[in-house]
């Protein structure tokens, strides 16, 4: 009787267990806050860390706009989002899915002081110097190896 008891719980967990990942069980987006104003601020910030590289994912952004001079936006390539606008202030909760590539958040009227870049995935792009053997602009030694020199040490 013990036996089947036993049986009988570890068949019923196991069926939750399925039923729950079965039924939406991928997991809550990540939360992030973002801030515009007061003054000419603008942060995203993951936890108490300034968000500098953030993984391909959902994320939920919370935004707190205390100022009715600045709007917050999310921008990747081409594509803008306006989280908020000039005139709101309070705070906005969206769901956004963040994919591969720079990101940029920006007060739009005044992006030139407000904003802030972060990279999502992977670096897209590594800077290499394919110039073996020729010498680097500047280069007063013509083209013999340096300390510290980046061409396979010739």
């Amino acid at each position: 009787m013990k036996r089947l008891a036993t049986i009988l719980f570890f068949a019923a967990l196991a069926g939750s267990v399925l039923a729950a990942t079965s039924a939406g069980g991928t997991a809550a987006p990540s939360a992030l806050r973002g801030t515009v104003g007061p003054g000419f601020t603008i942060a995203l910030v993951k936890g108490s860390s300034t968000v500098k590289t953030l993984r391909p994912g959902t994320y939920r952004i919370t935004v707190s706009d205390r100022s009715a001079e600045h709007n917050f936006e999310l921008q990747h390539g081409s594509s803008v989002r306006q989280l908020t606008s000039v005139a709101f202030t309070g705070t906005k909760t969206v769901t956004v899915r963040l994919t591969r590539g720079t990101w940029r958040i920006f007060c739009a009227p005044h992006a030139s002081v407000m904003t802030q870049k972060f990279t999502v995935g992977a670096a897209t792009s590594v800077a290499h110097d394919d110039r073996r053997g020729e010498p680097e602009p500047g280069d007063d030694r013509h083209g013999e190896p340096e300390p510290g020199d980046d061409h396979g040490g010739r």
